[in-house]
């Protein structure tokens, strides 16, 4: 069973490894296999090109942590989810333009 995650637009600040921080828009928030994720897409470029996936970890009280995804085979099917969704938005932005 598939929810729908409802959340407003959304910037996260995470530290890299060198400890810099950086800005990301939480883009889609989705559901696979029983695990939800996050989409995250930079902050600060207008044409986005790359797009980094969490697992969501329900701390409760509507507040989430992201998590790293070790494994690659999750990471490939979260970001091949994030993918559709993307051609879904598309899709449906096509068709709006068409109707208009």
């Amino acid at each position: 069973m598939t929810e729908s995650y409802d959340f407003k637009e959304t910037m996260v600040t995470l530290t890299d490894e060198d400890g810099v921080d950086k800005d990301f828009y939480v883009d889609e928030i989705y559901e696979v296999q029983g695990r939800v994720y996050a989409a995250l897409i930079p902050g600060h470029v207008e044409n986005v090109t790359e797009y980094y996936v969490f697992r969501l970890k329900d701390l409760g009280e509507d507040d989430f942590e992201l998590e790293d995804i070790d494994s690659e085979d999750e990471y490939e099917a979260a970001a091949d989810a994030y993918e559709e969704c993307l051609d879904t938005r598309l899709w449906n932005m096509t068709a709006e333009d068409e109707e208009s």
